[in-house]
């Protein structure tokens, strides 16, 4: 008999959530959820849809079943979320923008362009329809984080503010800027064949005295400017020369102390695999080029004579703010606060809370895993010394320890001076936990290390006293 190390289940899971996918698209064709507003029975939506009474129950209950729907008795009706989102009654409906991403991402031919090798430069994507139907997303997270990061970088609402937006699309970013800081100018620069959809989305909108567009190659074509802000969105794929030199032009439009905000998600990781590589894949294969890695980002801005500010994030999206000229700006107390408001908060809600280090023998809760690296780094200790270090009751250290025994990581010995208490000491391995442990904080905490060996010592001194008053208001918050 075949002996079983790994589980299938993943791939039933991918099926399934394929067939999940199936479900929404065709109830979203069917426009299904739009008489779903108020509770209503299978045999209303039916005769509302000209379809089976009995062929809607059953699709009722399959999205029913992936939580798209509630019931109540006999009457079907949107959840929340449902209701937002897949009606059309809805100002933020996503249905159209849904199935037109499902058009321009689908891998249904992916074996065939696989086979066929050809990777010429081509029209992957229709960014004109996508501006079309992209409008209610925008709405949906990506304009309230934009704005609320405008207000914080320019107080002053009736400040005479010109701004650039690259690869614009939609324009929906530059009207609502104009619109929030109504003495500003917003330019909307884009691809001829986008241009004249975001021309009419901005008539629409009644903001074509405050937004213009510019229709041509950013790659080739001047900027204009100077600006006090330039949005590049999702363009660094299409960027057709050498990245450093696009950045310097970039760094070039904007005013000293000006802004320049990237959208997009690049990848950190050693082989630049981009967080999007499925949603990209399409494209790729259509001769789309790669996205450049988070690193290399980073270098050609820095080399422009831009420094990070800050960072921008909602569900959907991505940003990085970067300023030009002297980083030694003013940073007031409010600012502090809130990144160590950040800090607290992502560790917290961290979902890293299970440590891998290769083997099911090798894997270790956070704090198993750093009761480990305590007794290592200090053989011989008590159970009471590891309670007061970890701030926590010794009834926790004591289940955590017997877990960490039974599993022959560590060992007790008598104490010789107390014959009550055991002294900790790590078993061979246990050592190798801990010395796994460190090799992990090595790896991923090298960039900290190496930013705190060049801090000089009177910052050092500034942060540490920083970190100790924030460690006693948290334990008096306890």
């Amino acid at each position: 008999m075949y002996n079983m190390e790994n589980n299938p289940g993943r791939y039933y899971k991918m099926i399934h959530n394929y067939q999940e996918t199936q479900l929404l698209f065709s109830a979203i064709r069917l426009n299904v959820f739009s008489f779903l507003d108020q509770p209503v029975t299978a045999k209303t939506i039916a005769d509302e849809l000209k379809c089976d009474e009995k062929q809607i129950e059953l699709l009722l209950l399959s999205l029913l079943s992936c939580g798209l729907i509630s019931r109540q008795g006999a009457f079907y009706v949107n959840t929340a979320e449902t209701r937002d989102f897949l009606s059309r009654n809805s100002q933020v409906f996503l249905g159209d923008a849904l199935l037109f991403r499902e058009k321009m991402t689908s891998l249904e031919h992916l074996e065939e362009k696989v086979k066929a090798g050809d990777t010429a430069p081509k029209s992957a994507y229709d960014f004109s329809e996508l501006a079309k139907v992209s409008i209610p997303e925008m709405y949906t997270g990506r304009v309230q984080v934009f704005i609320g990061e405008m207000e914080q970088l320019y107080p002053d609402r009736k400040r005479p503010l010109h701004i650039l937006d690259l690869g614009g699309g939609t324009g929906i970013l530059s009207i609502e800027f104009a619109r929030h800081f109504p003495n500003s100018k917003a330019t909307v620069f884009e691809a001829l064949e986008v241009a004249d959809v975001t021309k009419e989305i901005i008539r629409q909108h009644g903001a074509e005295s405050s937004v213009d567009v510019i229709a041509g190659d950013f790659n080739a074509d001047s900027l204009g400017g100077p600006y006090d802000l330039i949005i590049a969105s999702g363009i660094l794929n299409f960027v057709t020369g050498e990245l450093s030199d696009f950045m310097q032009k970039l760094a070039a439009a904007l005013k000293t102390g000006g802004y320049l905000l990237v959208i997009g998600k690049f990848s950190n990781q050693d082989y630049n695999i981009p967080p999007n590589m499925l949603g990209w894949l399409s494209g790729f294969l259509e001769g789309v080029p790669l996205p450049p890695s988070g690193r290399e980002v980073a270098a050609t801005i820095q080399k422009a004579g831009l420094s990070a500010v800050d960072t921008m994030k909602d569900s959907l999206f991505e940003g990085l703010v970067y300023r030009k000229g002297d980083a030694d700006f003013p940073v007031c107390t409010g600012d502090v606060i809130l990144s160590f408001i950040e800090l607290t908060e992502q560790i917290a809600n961290s979902k890293t809370n299970i440590l891998d280090f290769g083997s099911e023998d090798m894997t270790f809760y956070r704090g198993e895993i750093h009761m480990i690296k305590m007794i290592g780094d200090f053989p011989g200790l008590h159970s009471a010394e590891l309670a007061r270090k970890f701030g926590i009751t010794r009834p926790v250290v004591h289940k955590t320890l017997q877990k960490l025994s039974e599993r022959g990581l560590i060992l007790r010995k008598e104490d010789s001076e107390d014959k009550k208490r055991s002294l900790l000491y790590l078993t061979e391995k246990g050592q190798k936990a801990y010395q796994l442990h460190a090799q992990y904080h090595a790896k991923y905490d090298k960039a900290l290390f190496d930013f705190l060996a060049d801090t000089p010592g009177d910052q050092l001194a500034s942060i540490k006293g920083f970190l100790d008053h924030a460690i006693g208001l948290i334990q008096n918050h306890a």
